[in-house]
């Protein structure tokens, strides 16, 4: 579920296991399950959530949370009540305000905590309370009540005797039989308000449906010249990863020859760095479809490395995240340390004998020089923890005039081993991810590679491919694309796989030897 009205803003924070101080994150509420999670994560207090200590500086709905103690609560309750604040209709928000003033007002003055369990209930039934309209004052409110009959004491007082009677007085006692609260143009007479008993403490009502296992979500409709009235009315959300041949059932019941031709309105991704931005179009769903399958294939453990890498790299492409996935194993990651400081004890320790008393660093204040060795790593700081820079190390001892950390990225993509493949008659890298201009050796050219439609085949080369991208090759030739900008690929020509591998450099300077040879030998 998407929650686009987020309504509380949450401080969390836990005790680290080691060297004391806090972990800390920020939540917004009402959150999915996987957002829950998320910033357990960033906690790191997955398995120990009862360790996590709540604050709460923000909520729109209901501003008095900041300041009001609430009793023992567990962060699903949290979650619940935000669901149920941000889902009120308009109509009922100022009974809810009236309702919930008494058990404030009594917190303010006895100092007793809040039960989750009484607000909770307090969402419910609502619509029960007879509210009057155009009533702001205690004048309005008495001739109101005489009006309508509420105060059995003026049962047979004339008409005529109106204009002598006490409006406000009236209205004063009425206010009191009633515990009323004047909103605006609103009379709420809360001693009508029987409050439900929904929650009982224990078992959190069943409010929404849940969803199946996913990975990513597409909220997908037909065009609107195949969809008879308003598309998004029509909308059903595709739970990724999929098996392929579904997607098509699904386009037809949209009315459309390809789930390529659908359009989606809504996105959603339990990894939060992944966001519709980096989505294209329908076009690329089987990409999609492909990260989503390597996303629900990690564990909790490689979830949050992913995470990680993800915010380290800055992707910003469905193919970028793709690659990153794909290449996952290629990064060291530390979940423990959440500073440059902290990682450059940690460094420190890792390599000193395991007489060292660490006690002897809790004073030492590294800033530079932490930097400097994150910059000469090519690691960097998450929210999740320390990560590598890909193929490179975290605690392997480095000089101290180590290159800087984009050589190091850099000799780190250049010593990536690519499949070698044949297309077009010519020996050429393959890469399932995008290239980057700088990570090209001198003497290469890259060229895209584009996927058919349905996922099953390469079907064209391109100097680039945004939808359906389906690798890159690298290659000594320059290519000649004609009037037509590509050069289709059929089942002879499209990319055959050697079973060898080979980095960027070393192909670079095979291909050289071998042009060289060539030109000896004429």
């Amino acid at each position: 579920m998407i929650y686009n009205r987020k309504i509380m803003r949450l401080e969390l924070s836990a005790e680290k296991a080691l060297n004391g101080g806090y972990y800390y994150a920020e939540l917004l509420l009402p959150a999915a399950d996987y957002e829950l999670k998320d910033a357990m994560q960033r906690t790191r207090a997955v398995g120990r959530e009862n360790t996590v200590e709540v604050s709460i500086p923000e909520c729109d709905i209901l501003p008095k949370l900041q300041d009001i103690r609430l009793d023992t609560f567990s962060l699903d309750e949290l979650n619940f009540l935000a669901k149920r604040l941000a889902s009120l209709p308009n109509e009922e928000l100022p009974v809810f305000y009236a309702v919930t003033e008494q058990i404030f007002g009594d917190a303010d003055e006895n100092e007793n905590p809040i039960s989750i369990k009484d607000l909770i209930n307090c969402t419910y039934g609502l619509d029960t309370v007879p509210v009057a309209h155009n009533v702001s004052n205690l004048a309005e409110l008495g001739r109101f009540a005489f009006e309508n009959e509420l105060l059995s004491d003026l049962d047979g007082i004339p008409e005529s005797a109106v204009p002598f009677l006490n409006a406000e007085q009236i209205g004063r006692v009425q206010q009191k039989n009633d515990s009323g609260v004047f909103d605006g143009r609103l009379y709420i007479p809360t001693v009508q308000y029987d409050r439900p008993e929904e929650y009982d403490g224990v078992t959190l009502p069943d409010e929404e449906p849940k969803i199946s296992d996913f990975a990513i979500r597409l909220l997908v409709s037909g065009t609107p010249a195949h969809t008879i009235g308003d598309p998004y009315e029509k909308a059903m959300w595709l739970s990724l990863p999929m098996e392929t041949d579904i997607f098509n059932r699904y386009a037809t019941v949209f009315n459309e020859a390809d789930i390529g031709d659908c359009v989606y309105y809504g996105f959603d991704s339990v990894i939060p760095q992944i966001t519709s931005d980096m989505f294209d179009s329908m076009r690329d769903i089987y990409t999609l479809n492909t990260l989503a399958q390597r996303i629900s294939a990690m564990s909790e453990t490689e979830q949050v490395k992913f995470k990680a890498a993800l915010e380290s790299e800055r992707t910003d492409s469905i193919h970028d995240a793709l690659n990153v996935a794909q290449n996952l194993w290629r990064y060291e990651f530390t979940a423990e340390p959440d500073t440059a400081d902290a990682f450059f004890k940690k460094y420190i320790l890792e390599n000193t004998s395991t007489e060292f008393d660490s006690k002897w660093l809790e004073n030492l204040l590294p800033r530079n020089e932490a930097d400097r060795l994150l910059g000469r790593i090519g690691a960097a700081v998450t929210d999740y923890g320390v990560i590598s820079a890909r193929n490179g190390h975290l605690f392997k001892p480095v000089p101290y005039d180590e290159p800087e950390a984009k050589e190091l990225k850099m000799q780190a993509l250049t010593e990536e081993k690519l499949d070698v493949i044949e297309v077009l008659d010519r020996r050429a890298l393959f890469s399932n991810g995008r290239l980057m201009p700088e990570q090209i050796p001198e003497g290469l050219y890259a060229y895209d590679l584009r996927h058919s439609d349905d996922g099953d085949r390469f079907c064209a080369i391109e100097p680039k491919v945004g939808v359906n991208h389906g690798g890159t090759v690298l290659m000594r030739d320059i290519l000649d694309f004609g009037e037509s900008g590509y050069i289709p690929l059929d089942e002879d020509t499209e990319p055959n796989f050697l079973g060898d591998e080979m980095t960027p450099s070393e192909f670079a300077e095979e291909e050289a030897q071998d042009e060289t040879m060539q030109m000896g030998g004429m």
